[in-house]
């Protein structure tokens, strides 16, 4: 008995040894390989333990870095963090790179724990013009009252610079910003800031 559960144990071990080796890159590469489809350079590095945590919604961490990057978003249902919500840490770290209608110098979203806000970071910029245009062809992507608010309010070729610094949370994957709200050109900072990340996190 004590030698068949001795067995039983060493198979365990093996297979979780196994995961630990196999089901990481796997689920990394996919990631890199959503991030780079447009060109630029990406590094992804996933934790979870037990590793099968990764396929799930259930995962410690993940860091990401890239540069050149060139993204664009799918139609989404306004869920901008729901890929995200299911890391314990987040460290997401992107340098000049085109993310639909932005032209970022960088882009920072981290969280030190699972209670902890998100931290977003970024700096770049945009123009009206994009913003409407890139909006007519993703009907339904979260920033839909900073898109109204452009057709409402201001058209044009002029360059907005882009500089948020913000504390945000999830509701159900929706962006609450916390602290750091304010306007940027006359636009709100709270749809803008979902928007930018919309573009990011939904490649994640």
């Amino acid at each position: 008995m004590a030698r068949r559960l001795l067995i039983v144990v060493l198979v365990l071990l093996a297979l979780l040894g196994i995961s630990q080796l196999v089901i990481p890159p796997i689920v990394e590469q996919r990631i890199e390989d959503r991030l780079t489809a447009g060109g630029g350079t990406a590094d992804v590095s996933l934790s979870a333990f037990p590793p099968m945590r990764l396929l799930f919604d259930d995962r410690s961490r993940i860091t990401v870095t890239g540069r050149g990057l060139d993204l664009t978003a799918a139609s989404g249902n306004g869920e901008v963090l729901s890929n995200l919500d299911g890391y314990d840490r987040v460290a997401v770290s992107l340098d000049h790179f085109r993310a639909g209608p932005f032209a970022l110098a960088s882009f920072d979203l981290t969280r030190a724990g699972p209670a902890a806000p998100y931290h977003l970071v970024t700096r770049g910029r945009t123009s009206p013009t994009e913003l409407a245009s890139f909006g007519t062809s993703q009907v339904g992507l979260p920033g839909g009252p900073l898109l109204n608010f452009l057709g409402d309010e201001v058209t044009g070729p002029e360059n907005i610079p882009i500089h948020l610094d913000m504390n945000v949370e999830s509701d159900g994957g929706r962006i609450v910003v916390t602290s750091g709200t304010g306007e940027i050109a006359g636009i709100p900072t709270g749809p803008l800031a979902e928007l930018v990340t919309s573009v990011v996190a939904v490649q994640l």
